[in-house]
């Protein structure tokens, strides 16, 4: 109980931005492929990704070139902890700018994509992959952006719509499970028919 599956983080933020013409953003990895599933968009061009070009650190300059085309339009970038860090720099241009940009960060601790390879097909040989983070919050807050950090998933509820009622930049940091899994599945160079299901029935848009 509380631990927050990434898959419902997105679901919930999905639910709660629904209603208003919202423009999504990420970077590449996990969080990239759980907000293809799980944001169900409604409305053509209004995820902005790099698809299979691999640039991390895409989302939050694009949630800015976003919102600099479309100011009556609300922006959520959704990235990862790795992702963010290499263009994070650009919070100082979300602060000069008082662009309207919501950051939810997907934090597992991990460069994610990269460690499910190595945990399905190198024994969980992990290399490279863990992370140490800054504080994100007061990585934020030092540029004057309002944040907060949501551990539990009771909170989501309460955070996006936090998020929601500030006018101006927020970033919402949501420490998910370490090792959650993108599926499914098809290893490199195989055929779709050698797919990788998820091997635990889960309901994990619902938190379980």
């Amino acid at each position: 109980k509380g631990v927050i599956m990434p898959q419902f983080a997105l679901q919930r933020l999905y639910e709660q931005t629904r209603t208003r013409d919202t423009y999504i953003t990420t970077v590449v990895g996990q969080h990239q492929m759980w907000a293809a599933q799980y944001y169900h968009f409604e409305q053509p061009f209004r995820w902005i990704t790099s698809g299979g070009a691999g640039t991390m650190g895409f989302g939050l300059p694009s949630a800015i070139g976003a919102w600099f085309a479309h100011k009556d339009r609300q922006i959520w970038t959704i990235v990862g902890d790795g992702g963010f860090q290499m263009t994070l720099c650009e919070l100082a241009t979300v602060m000069q700018e008082k662009a309207n940009v919501k950051i939810a960060i997907l934090n597992n601790s991990f460069l994610g994509m990269v460690r499910q390879w190595q945990e399905f097909f190198f024994e969980k040989r992990y290399s490279g992959v863990q992370l140490q983070n800054p504080d994100f919050v007061r990585l934020a807050e030092a540029y004057g952006i309002p944040a907060r950090k949501v551990e539990r998933r009771e909170d989501i509820a309460d955070a996006v719509a936090f998020a929601e009622a500030t006018e101006g930049p927020v970033l919402l940091e949501f420490v998910v499970e370490m090792e959650e899994a993108v599926f499914p599945m098809v290893p490199a160079g195989a055929d779709l028919d050698a797919m990788i299901r998820r091997p635990i029935r889960r309901d994990t848009a619902n938190g379980d």
